[in-house]
């Protein structure tokens, strides 16, 4: 243990005159402009999948797969105009989905991959994390009416309060303001520094959040504390979160409540005393409220260490990551990867056809 937290350590201290800005910002473009290529790619996508040779591959014995998304809108574009997954394009994702796989709840995948439950040869589970309350008015009805199952992974601190997810806040922030007063608002050198890059909103917006996710919690927070006072803005519908008893009506609803922290803090970085307090804050909060002990964990933003997946085993029987790929026997239950849903249906049936044939996540098949 000594030498995980010497490594924690390490990594909460690390100085911000040693920013990669270059890093950050080719981080930020690669995730936002679209080259040729990309567009390229969608088309064949597009055109495997509406031209009937998209096909998902039959998993293997004990091989299963976990999708996560996080929110639908009502509308099919975000704030820059970009595409993001509205209720007629998830329509097409459930429907998919129903049709190609056999939609199981999270923790009996889990079961199964414990070996103490058969998979279906098409297992998939689908997760939500935050805890958006349009996973209740605008995700739940599509599900029922397709019989397929999911888990929430609720961050306890946000549950029936006003705030925003902070990375989903800079946003709204920086598509509203001139980005200079955001970046002098922040009064942190690094951002003052990528504000000077002459970068374009959204561009400079991802590269700040790339930035601050890097930082120890405690520092990320006061930078966004700055600005969210220089810029209060009310959270809109598309970010709002779930009350209580919103949460208890998608438990009556059959869908299952995991945990995702108290407060969304990326656990690699906290000090490991404070991660173990997130944890038991966030399980026994959900015990409290829903009366039923949750078994099932999402890391914030993916991210993990060997100490903090200990900790996570000490309170929860399994864990998801964001690392894409399939699941299988092989894999550790507490470090379980996870495929983020695309917007589109065709890239959807594509990455997950893709994922079952990559060779470093394909599993030999167990004897039956």
């Amino acid at each position: 243990m000594i030498p995980l937290v010497r490594r924690n350590q390490v990594a909460l201290e690390r100085p911000r005159n040693q920013v990669d800005l270059e890093r950050l910002v080719l981080r930020a473009r690669s995730g936002i402009e679209q080259r040729w290529t990309s567009w390229l790619a969608r088309g064949v996508k597009t055109l495997s999948f509406y031209g009937g040779f998209s096909v998902s591959r039959p998993l293997g014995e004990g091989e299963a797969l976990i999708l996560f998304y996080h929110k639908v809108q009502r509308r099919p574009v975000g704030v820059w105009g970009e595409p993001v997954l509205d209720v007629r394009e998830f329509e097409r994702h459930a429907l998919f989905l129903a049709r190609e796989y056999q939609p199981v709840p999270l923790s009996e995948l889990v079961a199964g991959l414990a070996g103490r439950a058969r998979l279906p040869r098409r297992a998939l589970a689908l997760t939500f994390d935050d805890g958006y309350r349009n996973n209740l008015y605008l995700v739940a009805p599509i599900l029922a009416r397709h019989g397929i199952p999911a888990t929430v992974f609720v961050t306890t601190g946000l549950i029936g309060t006003s705030g925003w997810m902070w990375a989903y806040e800079l946003e709204e922030l920086f598509s509203r303001y001139p980005a200079d007063q955001v970046c002098r608002a922040s009064g942190d050198p690094a951002i003052l520094r990528l504000g000077s890059l002459g970068l374009s909103p959204r561009v400079l917006m991802m590269a700040c959040v790339e930035y601050l996710k890097e930082l120890p919690h405690a520092m990320m927070l006061g930078i966004v504390e700055r600005v969210r006072a220089a810029f209060p803005v009310p959270v809109n519908d598309e970010n709002r979160f779930l009350s209580w008893d919103e949460v208890r009506e998608l438990s009556r609803q059959g869908f299952e409540i995991g945990a995702h922290t108290e407060k969304h803090p990326i656990l690699t970085r906290l000090p490991l005393a404070e991660v173990e307090r997130e944890l038991v804050a966030c399980r026994d909060t959900l015990e409290e409220k829903l009366g039923v002990r949750p078994t099932l964990f999402s890391y914030p933003n993916g991210a993990t260490d060997p100490g903090v997946t200990e900790l996570v085993g000490r309170y929860f029987e399994a864990a998801v990551t964001t690392r894409s790929g399939i699941c299988s026997r092989a894999s550790g239950l507490l470090e379980l990867p996870r495929i983020g849903a695309p917007v589109s249906v065709s890239e959807l049936a594509f990455e997950l056809t893709w994922n079952a044939l990559r060779p470093e996540v394909a599993r030999p098949v167990l004897d039956r």
